[in-house]
C-alpha cells in the first residue's frame, strides 16, 4: 500500500470521527455524526385562512321591536347568512405544473375576491292617507304593524343591521313640525281629529325618522296615527315621489339622511283615494302618472331591484271606497314594480296576511341587492 493511499484512508477515518468540544465555562457540548438535522413542529404546515365558509352575523343593537299583533311564518327564512369561498381544484400553467402542496399559500391575497351581495340596510317609507275616510284603515295599519316588523326581523335579522322608518301623509300635513309642512315631508309630530297628537322627537340618532335604536313600538304609532283632518285632494304617490327628491332628502332638507344608497327601499302605501272626477288628485283619470315609476327608481340610482312597493289601494274589494270604484292609477303604480310590487285591497279586514306575503318579496329583494352597483 502506498503512502498516498494510507493518507487518504486516514483522512476519511478522521472525517467520521465524533468531534467533541467542551468548555470549562459551562456553555455545553456539541457533538455530531454525519448530517445535522434541525427538528421543528411540522404537524400543521397548511394555512386555512380564507378557505371553507365565513359567517357574517349582524346585530340590530339589541333594541328590538314590539312583539304582538300577528304572528307570521316566512317561507324560506334565511337564518345565518353564509358566504363560502373555496380553493380552485384545477391548476393550469404551461407544462401542467403541479404546485408544491407543502408550501405555505396566502389564501387572502386574491386581487379579485368574490363580490358579496345582499342588503345590510333597509329604509321603510310609509305613505299614509290622512283624508276624512281613513280612520278605520289607519287603525288596521297600527294593529298589524308590530307583527310585520317582528316578521321582518325574523327573516332579515341575521343579515340586516340597520333600519330607517319614516312616515309621510297624502297631503301637506299641517300638524307637522314647523318648517316641514309641505307635501312629502317626514312626519315628526301629529295633530288634528283622531291623530296621536304627540311630538315624536327626539329620535335616537337625531333625525326626523326612527331607526333600529329607537323604541319602534312607541315611535311608529306616534308618527303613523296621522288622523283624518287631511285634504280630500289625496296625493299619496305624489307625496312619495316628493319625499325622495333631493330637495328634501339632501343636506338641509326635512328628510335629510333618510334615503341611503346602500339600502333597499320598501314603500308601504295605504290609501282609499277613488277616481272621483271633482277631485283632481292622484287617482283622477286625467292625472299624468307616466313619471311616477321612473321618479322613484331614479331616487335609487335607477336600480329597479332596490325597491319594493306594498300597496293597500282601491282594488278588488272596494266596499270601503267612495263610489265603490277601483283606482287604476294607484293599482298601476304598484303593478309597475313587477314581482316587487305587492298589491292588496285597502278594504282588507286584516292587513296582517298581506304583510306576511310581503315578507318573502322583501327578503328576496334584500338577498339579491348589490349595495355597490357597477
Amino acid at each position: 500500500m502506498s503512502q498516498t493511499t494510507m493518507s487518504l484512508q486516514f483522512i476519511a477515518f478522521s472525517c467520521m470521527t465524533i468531534v467533541s468540544c467542551s468548555s470549562e465555562s459551562g456553555r455545553g457540548e456539541v457533538s455530531g455524526l454525519g448530517n445535522l438535522t434541525s427538528a421543528g413542529d411540522l404537524s400543521d404546515t397548511s394555512s386555512t385562512s380564507g378557505l371553507g365558509s365565513s359567517t357574517a352575523e349582524a346585530s340590530t343593537g339589541g333594541t328590538g321591536f314590539a312583539t304582538g299583533g300577528y304572528s307570521f311564518e316566512s317561507e324560506g327564512s334565511w337564518g345565518t347568512s353564509t358566504t363560502t369561498s373555496g380553493a380552485d381544484d384545477s391548476f393550469g400553467g404551461e407544462g401542467g405544473t403541479t404546485p408544491d402542496t407543502d408550501s405555505d399559500t396566502d389564501t387572502d391575497s386574491d386581487p379579485h375576491p368574490e363580490e358579496e351581495f345582499g342588503c345590510r340596510k333597509v329604509d321603510f317609507l310609509f305613505v299614509i292617507d290622512n283624508s276624512g275616510s281613513m280612520k278605520h284603515q289607519q287603525g288596521q295599519l297600527l294593529n298589524s304593524f308590530p307583527g310585520f316588523i317582528e316578521a321582518i326581523q325574523a327573516s332579515l335579522g341575521d343579515t340586516v343591521e340597520s333600519y330607517h322608518l319614516g312616515v309621510v301623509s297624502s297631503d301637506a300635513y299641517k300638524g307637522n313640525a314647523p318648517g316641514c309642512t309641505s307635501i312629502g315631508d317626514l312626519v315628526s309630530q301629529t295633530s288634528g281629529p283622531y291623530a296621536a297628537g304627540e311630538v315624536c322627537t327626539p329620535f335616537a340618532e337625531g333625525h326626523r325618522f326612527a331607526t333600529e335604536k329607537d323604541d319602534i313600538a312607541a315611535k311608529f304609532p306616534c308618527m303613523a296615527q296621522l288622523g283624518v283632518g287631511g285634504s280630500s285632494i289625496e296625493q299619496p304617490v305624489t307625496a312619495c315621489v316628493q319625499s325622495l327628491d333631493l330637495a328634501k332628502s339632501g343636506i338641509g332638507g326635512c328628510n335629510h339622511g333618510f334615503l341611503r344608497e346602500d339600502a333597499i327601499l320598501v314603500i308601504v302605501l295605504v290609501t282609499d283615494d277613488p277616481p272621483n272626477s271633482p277631485d283632481h288628485d292622484d287617482a283622477h283619470p286625467q292625472t299624468d302618472t307616466s313619471q311616477w315609476y321612473s321618479d322613484v327608481i331614479a331616487a335609487k340610482n335607477d336600480d329597479a331591484g332596490a325597491v319594493v312597493v306594498v300597496g293597500f289601494v282601491p282594488w278588488g274589494d272596494v266596499s270601503c271606497v267612495a263610489l265603490n270604484l277601483e283606482s287604476p292609477n294607484l293599482v298601476g303604480f304598484v303593478e309597475s314594480f313587477g314581482e316587487r310590487g305587492v298589491l292588496a285591497s285597502v278594504c282588507e279586514p286584516d292587513f296582517g296576511p298581506i304583510f306576511a306575503e310581503a315578507i318573502d318579496t322583501i327578503a328576496s329583494t334584500c338577498e339579491d341587492f348589490d349595495p355597490i352597483p357597477g
